[in-house]
């Protein structure tokens, strides 16, 4: 019998779907977790040994730009959650703790929940310290670390550059401007200053043009309660206490931490490389996204650096 076009069509279609979605490697979950006494929301893609990400911040939810860690899904099992209060979590109520060591108990109840025996994790910017100090107390949890242009180990001193010192005179004349805002609260001034102050952490504008920043999520009430124990926090002392191989990513052009700091990770972790990006500033995995999808596929899966690249190994 002689099947008719549409019917052969529509057949067709049905069998292109089946293939797709059976040789499709992104399995992705969503859902609320929980956290040490509060909602985490996560995102889970792929299948394979569990990667945890966790953003920078804190007070940013930059989902968005992390989508990038998809294609590891084909290998690993990526799961990404929103920090204490911020993205999606529950948000935080006046009375609700938030600090560094709040964070690090949540990413263990966040294990826990989600019956992960062991993982690595890719910490961007402040996620660096959630990611050494829960890898400090719990260490025999975790098999590997990529530091994503970590921010500062080391505490700031009265003489330090500021990140406003480095932005584009343009972009500093408009944070002075809403500085001077009388009617606006110190929590929409931080807002305001964060969302202005993002296209400019990129090296490369075009990188920076492929970001719709406005669907990024922020939380300056965050970013306020965790300050002042990131200002005097020193990170760099008890680097030595972390075993786990550790790859630390390096934008050359990041304003947010110099190169220098962010090689002290290298130099302090015992088992840990570095790899300098230098057409990076604080978004390698967006703005050398296929050269940095291969130097952390290949550390994670083979814990190696790919012999192309020039590696500083401090082992």
């Amino acid at each position: 019998m002689i099947k008719s076009r549409p019917f052969l069509a529509l057949l067709f279609f049905a069998a292109f779907i089946t293939f797709y979605i059976s040789c499709s490697h992104l399995d992705v979950r969503m859902g609320m977790g929980d956290g040490d006494g509060v909602g985490l929301s996560y995102r889970i893609v792929g299948k394979g040994n569990p990667l945890v990400v966790i953003h920078d911040g804190p007070g940013y939810e930059k989902s968005l730009m992390y989508r990038g860690f998809d294609k590891l899904g084909s290998d690993l099992r990526v799961i990404y959650y929103d920090q204490r209060g911020c993205g999606r979590s529950e948000p935080l109520s006046p009375v609700t703790s938030s600090t560094i060591a709040d964070n690090i108990e949540d990413l263990e109840a966040l294990r826990r929940y989600l019956h992960l025996e062991k993982f690595s994790i890719a910490a961007h910017g402040w996620g660096a310290v959630i990611a050494l100090e829960y890898a400090r107390k719990y260490q025999e949890r975790i098999d590997s670390i990529v530091l994503l242009t970590p921010m500062s180990p080391f505490s700031p001193q009265p003489h330090d550059e500021t990140i406003l010192d480095k932005l584009p005179a343009q972009v500093q004349e408009s944070v002075a401007e809403i500085l001077s805002q009388p009617t606006m609260t110190m929590l929409e001034r931080k807002e305001r200053i964060m969302r202005l102050v993002m296209p400019s952490l990129f090296y490369r504008a075009e990188a920076s043009r492929s970001v719709d920043f406005r669907r990024l999520r922020y939380s300056p009430d965050v970013n306020v309660r965790l300050s002042d124990e990131l200002g005097s926090l020193n990170l760099f002392p008890v680097l030595g206490e972390i075993t786990v191989p550790t790859l630390v990513v390096i934008g050359r052009h990041d304003i947010t931490t110099p190169v220098r700091d962010q090689m002290a990770y290298a130099d302090g972790i015992r088992s840990a490389s570095a790899v300098v990006f230098n057409d990076s500033g604080h978004f390698p995995f967006v703005e050398e996204h296929a050269f940095f999808m291969t130097v952390v596929k290949e550390f994670l899966l083979h814990g190696r650096i790919p012999a192309l690249v020039h590696a500083i190994d401090t082992r």
